[in-house]
């Protein structure tokens, strides 16, 4: 906003001196040399606000630019902190898994002793089983003869033969049931030793996860400090460029304090003219409402906005303003339709006695430097060119070189 107040105030200040150094026939004469300094000085406020014009570009861009990586940057700390949740999960569950793989293989030892135990339980079993049989076999006849002449009764002798038959057939599903308990156990560790090797398995994945992570964070963190360093760069850049502009505006101010002098030299030489016989070309006592058919005042002059902006005219439109016909307030020569940063396209008119009118955001300049306008003509049409949110005619009053408020002068009717 400071080097936009600057260069305005700068723009308008030129504009009048143009104004007061018009001679289009008007008894408005100055000297050779006060024209040649006025000349000077209009180049070095061209070249001025050219240079301002493209540090706030470049100093926009550089913002930008500032804003981009900033953006990158909070986009990369946004996916190395969700895969640093990840890697949380992932954590967790691989600690879940290392506690079941313990409890596994604790149980796999403890299988392990089972099926040692039920082996030798076996095999002392099979053993005792064997020595028997043997003796049984070795006995044969003779221990059926023994039972029967030992037995009280036939009764008895049936019943000793059941009891070997039953001691042996016990000896042999005593072992059959043993060997189903071993082989039982063998499912049971072989089942064990699988559910191991899945749970490794999901180890050795996770770890894998874990490491793609690690690596994607890695560069993540790379790119980060990447973009790190080239916004350092550019805030030393955006830095060297609000410094460069802060010059030109410095050299801006003392331009326009220059001109203060130069526009009070010039007001004593016209008035000195006009003392000796000279005389303006005013025509009217009052100023025309600029823009017939709309009475909207949309922003009056003065301070706005909180006392941020002072606004150097009044601006008029309405529905429909677009294209509408701007008029002369007051009879006069025009002095310089120009196309400014702010202003847009603009007409400015000498009306003599010290009085300028500006005209701005034109969207169609319709007279011409040097021609002679009465008042009411049409010199220009409504517009929405140079800084502005919409369609509007921006409307100001000079009396020697300095602005008035414009509703002193004109009123709708």
């Amino acid at each position: 906003m400071k080097m936009k107040q600057a260069a305005a105030l700068l723009t308008a200040i030129c504009v009048s001196l143009t104004m007061c150094l018009s001679d289009s026939g008007m008894d408005l004469r100055v000297s050779a040399s006060l024209s040649s300094e006025k000349n000077e000085l209009d180049s070095k406020k061209d070249q001025i606000e050219a240079e301002l014009d493209q540090i706030e570009a470049d100093l926009q861009a550089t913002k930008d630019n500032i804003a981009q990586e900033e953006q990158y940057q909070a986009s990369l700390t946004q996916k190395i902190q969700l895969n640093q949740e990840k890697l949380s999960v992932l954590e967790q569950e691989m600690s879940a898994l290392s506690d079941e793989l313990a409890e596994k293989e604790q149980q796999l030892t403890e299988k392990e002793a089972e099926l040692s135990d039920k082996e030798a339980e076996i095999a002392d079993t099979y053993e005792t089983y064997k020595q028997r049989m043997r003796a049984m076999y070795m006995a044969g006849e003779v221990s059926v003869l023994e039972m029967l002449f030992e037995a009280d009764s036939f009764a008895d002798f049936l019943t000793n033969i059941e009891i070997m038959k039953a001691v042996s057939a016990h000896d042999a599903d005593l072992v059959d049931s043993l060997e189903q308990q071993k082989s039982d156990l063998k499912n049971a560790q072989a089942q064990l030793e699988q559910t191991k090797e899945d749970l490794e398995a999901q180890q050795a994945a996770i770890a894998v996860s874990q490491q793609e992570i690690n690596e994607t964070n890695q560069q993540l963190q790379a790119d980060y400090q990447e973009s790190k360093t080239a916004t350092q760069d550019l805030e030393q850049e955006r830095l060297n460029f609000e410094a460069n502009k802060e010059q030109r505006l410095k050299e801006a101010e003392e331009i326009d304090n220059e001109i203060q002098k130069l526009l009070a030299q010039i007001a004593a030489e016209n008035s000195q003219n006009q003392n000796q016989g000279g005389s303006g070309i005013i025509t009217e006592q009052g100023f025309l409402w600029p823009l017939p058919g709309f009475s909207n005042v949309n922003s009056p002059y003065g301070w706005r906005w909180n006392n941020s902006d002072f606004h150097t005219g009044v601006d008029l439109g309405g529905s429909g303003v677009y294209g509408a016909n701007i008029v002369a307030a007051k009879s006069g020569v025009v002095v310089s339709p120009m196309t400014h940063w702010s202003y847009g396209n603009n007409v400015v008119i000498n009306h003599g006695d010290g009085y300028v009118t500006l005209y701005a955001h034109c969207s169609q300049v319709l007279v011409s430097p040097g021609q002679t306008v009465n008042q009411g003509d049409v010199i220009a049409l409504v517009g929405a060119t140079g800084n502005v949110t919409g369609p509007h005619l921006h409307f100001e009053v000079y009396y020697n070189g300095v602005r008035q408020d414009p509703a002193a002068f004109i009123s709708y009717s």
